[in-house]
């Protein structure tokens, strides 16, 4: 242990500690063990100079040894001082007093000295004193700052929800958190600036913690920001649930990709089977009818003819039922000349089967097939909407580029319906088309809105990422 010159270090303070008016402390900076105190110090923590001197503070319970550890290893050079605010244990209860605490360097051996001054029992530190009650009981961590962001006051809860301690007050904040945040310093520095709050700011802490916090300005008697209050909590487990669920959302709309991956494979596959073989077989089947309506007309059978007649037309019915059923399965216009062809006769079949009138503007220009696709198919749902329950007379389409997106709008003045009832109705057919259009278009990035109403029609828009355009059609729409 280094020794010590025989005077008692108070001989070098501007007075003598034995009869110093104030409550001053000395500790040696390498184990904070006492040195010298004054008697108002001794009066004040209800115990003798022979009590104190050669221990602790922690050792007699003013102090505890995770704060005197603090300040042995963060407070050792000279000239050095902090200042702060802080209850003491004393035998007339709890006293709130300022500390400072300075370093010196005596006899070659560096010094902590603090002086400690009771607070007066005014009205304001009786109001204090609430005001410090309340902090301390509030389970969100509260910290306050100065204009230099040194901190000024704590309550019990920072240092349980994050990384500034008690003993950090009188510290500026980069040097007490030296790997702060630098959106947190400029936010404060801001609310300093400005007087306005900054509410829920979410902040990342170590390991993986992560606080909401939200910052106000405390005003002083002319309406000036003096402080800058820092209220925060520690949302790490909301994060994570949050971060859970976006990542199952986001398996979700992959395996529904895929999904609908697989289903557009399906449709080009029953297109494929059905113009090579079914249709095939059909065309074939009437050429035989034709033939056997040729023979009835040589025997002149006319009760086979007309059955060979009826049986033709039902037939020619069906194949031309087929070969719609091929294009909507897989629209060859749609591949070979771009969408807004291919929406074009999509719109005029619609309108022709409700008896009623279609229109389709919009620009020419290709994209990526995938994303006509995807469009088509989305407008292809909104259509069997209007052919199955609207009642239209009109239709409009309308296509656009708005901010890399590309926006459809389908209108029809049918009949509407409420939303909300349809989606209640859990067998309704419409119901589930419209679940599957907009989640097709969320998977790929995109979304949709529907607004109707009874008697008011219907407008259901749709938004879809668009990459870069392929080069235009060489011929315009119809």
């Amino acid at each position: 242990m280094p020794r010590y010159p025989p005077q008692s270090p108070a001989a070098a303070l501007p007075s003598d500690l034995s009869t110093a008016t104030q409550a001053v402390a000395v500790a040696r900076a390498s184990d904070a063990v006492l040195v010298d105190v004054s008697d108002a110090f001794c009066q004040l923590v209800g115990r003798t100079r022979a009590e104190l001197l050669g221990r602790t503070a922690a050792a007699h319970g003013i102090s505890d040894q995770e704060r005197l550890d603090w300040l042995i290893s963060r407070f050792p050079e000279r000239g050095r001082s902090h200042r702060q605010q802080r209850v003491f244990e004393t035998p007339r209860g709890h006293v709130l007093a300022d500390l400072e605490m300075h370093g010196i360097e005596l006899g070659g051996e560096r010094l902590i000295v603090s002086v400690v001054t009771p607070v007066a029992d005014t009205a304001a530190s009786r109001d204090e004193s609430v005001l410090g009650a309340v902090l301390e009981a509030t389970p969100l961590g509260v910290v306050l700052y100065d204009h230099e962001l040194r901190i000024v006051r704590v309550n019990r809860a920072v240092e349980r929800l994050g990384r500034i301690r008690p003993e950090h007050i009188g510290m500026r904040l980069t040097d007490a958190v030296p790997d702060a945040d630098p959106a947190v310093v400029a936010t404060i520095r801001e609310v300093f600036a400005t007087g306005r709050p900054v509410i829920a700011m979410e902040v990342p802490g170590r390991n993986g913690d992560a606080y909401l916090m939200s910052m106000f300005a405390v005003r002083d008697t002319e309406d000036r920001v003096d402080r800058v209050g820092c209220m925060f909590m520690d949302v790490t487990d909301r994060v994570a649930a949050e971060r859970a669920l976006a990542e199952s959302e986001h398996r979700r709309r992959e395996i529904l990709g895929h999904m609908l991956q697989a289903e557009e494979v399906e449709r080009s596959r029953i297109a494929t089977e059905l113009h090579d073989d079914t249709v095939q077989v059909m065309a074939a089947t009437l050429l035989a009818l034709d033939r056997v309506a040729l023979v009835a007309s040589r025997t002149a059978s006319s009760d086979l003819a007309d059955a060979v007649s009826v049986a033709r037309a039902t037939l020619e019915e069906a194949t031309d039922r087929t070969r719609r059923l091929m294009f909507e399965l897989r629209p060859a216009i749609l591949h070979d000349h771009g969408l807004l062809r291919a929406l074009h006769v999509l719109v005029g079949q619609v309108a022709r089967e409700v008896g009623g009138a279609g229109d389709v503007t919009g620009t020419s220009q290709r994209y990526d097939p995938a994303v006509e696709e995807l469009v088509y198919r989305s407008t292809q749902e909104a259509l069997a909407n209007v052919r199955k329950h609207a009642r239209a007379r009109t239709i409009d389409v309308r296509i656009a580029e708005d901010d890399g997106m590309l926006v459809v709008e389908v209108t029809d003045d049918g009949c509407g319906f409420e939303l909300d009832d349809v989606r209640a109705r859990a067998d309704a057919a419409l119901h589930f088309g419209l679940d599957t259009m907009i989640e097709r278009l969320r998977a790929a990035g995109g979304d949709a809105t529907i607004d109707s109403g009874l008697g008011r029609g219907t407008t259901v828009r749709m938004a879809v990422p668009v990459g870069d355009p392929q080069p235009a059609a060489s011929h315009s729409a119809p």
